[in-house]
């Protein structure tokens, strides 16, 4: 899948936005999945701090949606460095951060229907709602925690991948960080 912007041997390293939003995407959605996994799945709806983790899960995932839009108009509109790898890589790189994007923007809209079907919107601006006896009930909620599953999968095959190519001498590493583009 290729789009209007090339790469370009001179270009070293992604654009400063582009590095910045991975970096706080990254840290963003990692908070989401841990407090999603670890904190809302194990309070009982009954709880009544329940509403208070709520309304930080659904403004982080509404943040997390915005910025990766602004990270895919940047990603598609800015120049990057030439491919890392084989040819045979590059399109397997390619897949699995087109899935990356697929996945996350899949989790967002999850949560939206959620927030819409259970009627959680008042929680954003601290207003009381009625908890559904669990999640479950909602038609989204299963796709929220089987995306929730597989974008662990992906985030771990990300990891990997990049930790390969450091193992390579091909460290991808200083091309997402800031730094002179130009080389």
């Amino acid at each position: 899948m290729t789009t209007g912007v090339r790469t370009s041997p001179n270009v070293t390293r992604y654009h400063p936005l582009l590095v910045s939003l991975h970096w706080i995407i990254a840290l963003m959605a990692a908070a989401s999945l841990v407090g999603g996994l670890l904190v809302l799945q194990a309070t009982p709806n009954s709880d009544p701090m329940k509403p208070i983790y709520l309304r930080g899960h659904m403004a982080g995932g509404l943040v997390l949606g915005v910025l990766m839009v602004l990270r895919l108009l940047t990603r598609l509109r800015t120049a990057r460095p030439q491919a890392a790898g084989t040819p045979r890589l590059h399109r397997a790189s390619q897949v699995a951060h087109w899935a990356l994007y697929l996945v996350m923007f899949a989790m967002v809209f999850t949560g939206i229907g959620m927030a819409a079907l259970g009627g959680l919107w008042p929680i954003l601006s601290g207003g009381a709602v009625v908890l559904p006896e669990t999640f479950a009930l909602l038609p989204p909620h299963a796709g929220h925690e089987l995306f929730a599953r597989v974008l662990i999968g992906l985030i771990a095959v990300h990891l990997l991948a990049a930790l390969w190519h450091a193992g390579t001498g091909k460290s991808v590493w200083g091309r997402m960080w800031f730094g002179n583009r130009f080389g």
